[in-house]
């Protein structure tokens, strides 16, 4: 859909909602003073809609594209920051006019803003709003539902500007080393998107090639969302940016490392040599720079395409035992992580076989984060709240006071992958009142285990994959 389509669908959506008033009946004043934020957020919203065609016409002449990316979301954040404090101020000096109504459509208006720029703008927003989606003790709940429909598929960069992406880190024409490489690619994202192509040898490899001018875009993305954060942290303390913006600017520069990813790669694979049931694909170390990488390509079936696994004999059951057991021994004993285990980034083979791909986040562990971990299994096998929490301390996590069972439990579902239980969109502020900062390993490793826990759920809804792991303590 075009800016534009999405500006009138937005606007209609949110017109209704603020007229649909189903079982409220507000007086006169509260009716008008709603159609007044509509009006304001709609006069954002044509606003936020002619910048954004800007930055598009700016990423085809490569002119002037930082400043019409930190327009746009300087902007965004101007209207949401407007909305907030708005209602602020209203509730302060008429309290009758302000209700919960009212909170839950700045929320939602917020959120929609949110999700409509990253899915323009790309980069360092997509990341952003896949982690907080993740994390309901920084976020609204309607923040988080409406932003975990953001998928990292996107549309691929032109052939032309790929191919000159190439030739720049080859520092020649590439045919001199490819006897082909598919034009279309085989994966986009974000940062990167990745082509099927043919060594003059004839191997088969893929080629993961960076997005030209990213790394600058996404710096200057980080630098206005620090600001942002700051503003809209003082309007609206249930809304806390800064916690997704450390974990952008944390885990980032891993990513944009491809000689880092390369290495971690290679790493990973020498840890598990020892194992036929993984592969992680061989790395051709003389052709990687910084942006790029030429990796050995691994054919496989998507983890969560169920049918697909059941139609070639492979079962899903044997498949979600074996991904549980090599997590739980690399972390564990191995004392490494493939930090983002998306389903688009595992495939399966015969036997059953898992690959790991995208090793941007693929990090080592420190030896007192896997003590802790260990701890923390043995404490949830055995049902230990004490031993729980000590071992959550141990891992580095700063409660801000005493915490109660219940929320004990809460935290440990959302660092260790219980986000879909019926509980998690009621959690947050709980959440948020007794935990600190969470260091950057530990949200690493939640992260991971919670999209784990996604992927069994649909390959086999009743395995306890809690005693498997328990084998590595």
């Amino acid at each position: 859909m075009s800016f534009s389509g999405n500006t009138i669908r937005r606007a209609i959506e949110e017109t209704w909602d603020t007229i649909s008033l189903k079982n409220e009946a507000p007086s006169p004043i509260i009716f008008f003073a709603r159609m007044g934020d509509l009006a304001r957020s709609n006069s954002f919203l044509w606003a936020e809609a002619g910048l954004k065609v800007q930055e598009r016409r700016s990423r085809n002449t490569q002119r002037g594209q930082a400043l019409s990316r930190t327009l746009v979301l300087g902007t965004v954040a101007a209207d949401i920051f407007a909305g907030y404090t708005t209602l602020r101020e209203r509730a302060r000096w008429w309290p009758d006019f302000v209700r919960a109504r009212d909170w839950n459509l700045q929320h939602q208006r917020g959120a929609n803003r949110i999700l409509d720029t990253a899915s323009s703008l790309g980069g360092a927003l997509i990341k952003a709003c896949q982690f907080a989606s993740t994390r309901p003790d920084l976020l609204p709940p309607v923040y988080i539902r409406s932003l975990s429909r953001l998928q990292d598929r996107l549309p691929p960069h032109p052939w032309p500007e790929i191919e000159a992406a190439i030739i720049r880190e080859l520092g020649r024409n590439p045919y001199e080393v490819f006897a082909s490489i598919d034009q279309e690619p085989i994966a986009a994202a974000s940062i990167a998107q990745v082509h099927h192509a043919q060594l003059r040898d004839g191997r088969e490899v893929a080629i993961k090639v960076q997005y030209p001018e990213v790394a600058g875009l996404i710096s200057a993305d980080l630098t206005v969302l620090e600001r942002i954060s700051a503003a809209i942290a003082r309007v609206a303390p249930t809304v806390q940016l800064q916690p997704i913006v450390d974990y952008l600017k944390g885990t980032l520069p891993l990513e944009l490392d491809f000689k880092h990813e390369a290495s971690s790669m290679m790493a990973l694979r020498t840890a598990f040599q020892h194992r036929t049931d993984i592969l992680i694909p061989e790395v051709f170390t003389e052709w990687n720079t910084e942006r790029m990488i030429i990796m050995e390509y691994v054919a496989g079936i998507k983890i969560t395409n169920r049918d697909a696994l059941v139609n070639a004999g492979i079962s899903p059951n044997e498949v979600a035992k074996l991904l549980n057991d090599l997590y739980a021994e690399q972390m564990l004993h191995l004392k490494f992580l493939h930090g983002d285990p998306h389903p688009g980034n595992l495939l399966v083979q015969p036997g059953p076989r898992i690959v790991l791909l995208d090793h941007g986040l693929s990090v080592p562990l420190k030896d007192s984060l896997v003590q802790a971990l260990s701890k923390l299994v043995q404490g949830i096998v055995a049902g230990d709240m004490d031993a729980i929490t000590a071992a959550l301390a141990e891992a580095g996590l700063k409660f801000n006071k005493q915490v109660d069972v219940a929320t004990l439990l809460q935290l440990v579902g959302v660092l260790l992958g219980e986000e879909h239980s019926t509980n998690f969109m009621k959690v947050g502020t709980n959440l948020s009142a007794s935990m600190g900062s969470i260091p950057l390993d530990l949200l690493l490793v939640g992260r991971a285990l919670g999209l784990l826990d996604g992927i069994t759920r649909q390959l086999d809804p009743d395995l306890e994959a809690m005693e498997l792991v328990a084998n590595y303590v």
